[in-house]
């Protein structure tokens, strides 16, 4: 087989090379989670140190999730109406890796809620005029490879923060002094925005392009889809009282999280890029079976060893559906309207995140920690059924994956 001529060769590698703003995000996700994940695993059982109950715990996710919905659909659209993305992620990286390390000061469970929530309206400003301008700058066919990948650096990142947060713990360290550290990976991660992440000017024209809402609206299928994986994707926190209920120590949640983020990080840049080629539907499907089986799991096993294993398998959602659902926003959702899509996928989920995590902490406190698994678990099996029923084949059907398929429309 000839090779291609030099023209046609530097043409293919263009076409596949992604631009510089994807490693920069990807940059700046990774230090962010290392500074937000150093604190993560270990607030369950700082919650509890301060007499915090399994409902507070719920609170404590529920709450500032719900803030952060609001603020995303907001930044959202407002960043469309300016056409300006970058202010509010600079603003809204730097507002959380100031505030994520007051942890270490706080003394009630309520006063962790009140930090817990500062923190995610840092990410409430930035999520959706961050996924836009990603999406602004990559074509259509790498949509999910560029997301995938700053996904991957993302939970590579909580990998990191994770295993740190371990390393820290056993040299000695206390974890309100491991909080505090939490502030140097953070401000990294704002300076990489504040040198490298620039922004072309855009047209009068596209300032004033259509106001109505025609392309958000053909998302709404889709967000049912989104609330329901949501409902099932927010309780990760809960997942480590269970291994703690279990057995685990402190120093070892650290390491079960990383586990989880060891399969995160692995595979949602290719899961990314083969929703690419093989559609986004069937990669999220695939993910709402794993995330659906997984949850279950966690509601029936009683014995530490599992532990390990059920949370490499939970992993596997957010690596099949990470990159697919937000490279198929970008799909349907015009480039004047992008960060109003955005914003209103990232509310939706950060309403269910709300729901969720409260729900799952009044059933803990009341039924204990099986019944109120499986509920999480029904709620991933709704949101694959409302997939295969409501949302309509991509109409990809390369891959050895084919002939598995829904092809409901």
């Amino acid at each position: 087989m000839s090779a291609l001529p030099p023209t046609q060769q530097r043409q293919a590698k263009a076409r596949d090379t992604l631009p510089k703003v994807v490693m920069v995000l990807g940059a700046v996700s990774f230090c962010t989670d290392v500074a937000s994940e150093m604190i993560v695993p270990l607030l369950p059982v700082f919650l509890a140190s301060l007499g915090g109950s399994h409902l507070a715990l719920g609170v404590l996710q529920g709450v500032s999730d719900l803030v952060v919905a609001a603020l995303k659909f907001a930044s959202g659209w407002i960043s469309d109406r300016q056409q300006r993305r970058r202010p509010w992620i600079l603003f809204g990286y730097s507002l959380s890796a100031v505030l994520r390390p007051l942890y270490a000061v706080v003394a009630t469970p309520w006063a962790a809620v009140a930090v817990r929530t500062a923190d995610r309206v840092g990410k409430g400003l930035r999520q959706a005029p961050r996924d836009a301008l990603l999406a602004d700058a990559v074509a259509p066919h790498a949509r999910g490879r560029a997301f995938g990948l700053v996904r991957a650096l993302d939970h590579g990142g909580a990998l990191a923060g994770s295993l740190l947060a371990f390393a820290l713990l056993a040299t000695g360290f206390t974890e309100r002094e491991v909080f505090a550290l939490a502030l140097a990976p953070g401000l990294v991660g704002v300076a990489l925005v504040a040198m490298f992440i620039k922004e072309a000017a855009r047209s009068r024209e596209l300032r004033s392009a259509g106001s109505d809402g025609g392309d958000v609206r053909r998302l709404l299928p889709f967000l049912v889809v989104v609330a329901f994986a949501a409902c099932g994707a927010g309780i990760d926190l809960f997942l480590l009282v269970r291994a703690s209920e279990l057995g685990a120590s402190r120093a070892q949640l650290p390491l079960l999280w990383a586990l989880l983020h060891v399969v995160r990080s692995g595979l949602a840049a290719p899961m990314g890029a083969k929703s690419d080629r093989l559609g986004r539907k069937r990669v999220i499907a695939w993910g709402l079976v794993a995330q659906t089986l997984v949850l279950a799991a966690f509601a029936v096993v009683d014995d530490l060893a599992w532990m390990w294993a059920l949370f490499a398998l939970h992993g596997l959602h957010a690596a099949f559906v990470d990159g697919a659902e937000r490279g198929y926003v970008a799909d349907l959702a015009g480039e004047n309207r992008r960060g109003t899509a955005y914003g209103v996928y990232h509310a939706v989920q950060g309403v269910a995140a709300f729901i969720a995590p409260v729900a799952v902490g009044w059933t803990w406190d009341s039924h204990g920690a099986a019944p109120s698994l499986a509920l999480a678990s029904a709620t991933s099996l709704l949101a694959l059924c409302a997939l295969l029923t409501l949302v309509r084949d991509d109409g990809k059907r390369e891959g050895p994956f084919a002939p598995l398929q829904p092809r409901l429309r």
